[in-house]
């Protein structure tokens, strides 16, 4: 399948979509407190973050592409870290999709926009 802007767009809004009901994932709810509540503050950090860059994807493919290049590894780094500490194995799921979002942030980015697609 090759990647569009628009549907790179569609694939950022909904990890974070994802990312926010995955709060209610079992795993985290068996925690003591103080983790449920880091856990939980991280996570929905994060995927709002990740709907605020899918909003906003076509100015920073433009203008600043290194910025959601960062923010894919931070978060990346963030969601490994936290798996490793909850005893999460989807470790290797969580670094095939940053590579791929990353891979996929830096050729948009370096295509020329013909035709802008907001709509």
């Amino acid at each position: 399948m090759k990647e569009t802007k628009k549907s790179l767009k569609a694939y950022f809004i909904v990890v974070g979509i994802l990312g926010i009901l995955s709060i209610i994932d079992p795993i985290v709810m068996t925690a003591d407190i103080l983790t449920k509540a880091i856990s939980i503050t991280i996570t929905l950090v994060i995927s709002v973050m990740f709907i605020f860059y899918g909003v906003k994807l076509y100015d920073y493919l433009q203008t600043s592409p290194k910025t959601i290049v960062n923010f894919i590894v931070i978060s990346l780094s963030i969601r490994v870290l936290l798996g490793l500490l909850a005893g999460q194995w989807i470790i290797i799921v969580l670094i095939l999709l940053g590579w791929y979002l990353i891979h996929n942030v830096k050729k948009l980015s370096t295509q020329p926009s013909v035709v802008d697609n907001r709509k």
